[in-house]
């Protein structure tokens, strides 16, 4: 990394901030995915389990 003495130039600033935003993005993305794949499963769950009690019949 470049020895940070004098700060950051504005281009440098830019740059930065766009890969902060584009980091917390890709964080949202990723914990909204994992968050529907923990509901599927939940639901597959409570539905196998609702099969599972339920008499069946052939």
């Amino acid at each position: 990394m470049k020895e940070n003495r004098s700060g950051l130039t504005h281009q440098e600033a830019h740059i930065y901030r766009n890969m902060l935003k584009e980091l917390h993005q890709n964080e949202q993305e990723l914990h909204g995915a994992r968050d529907e794949e923990i509901v599927k499963h939940a639901e597959a769950r409570q539905e196998n389990e609702a099969q599972s009690r339920t008499p069946q019949t052939v």
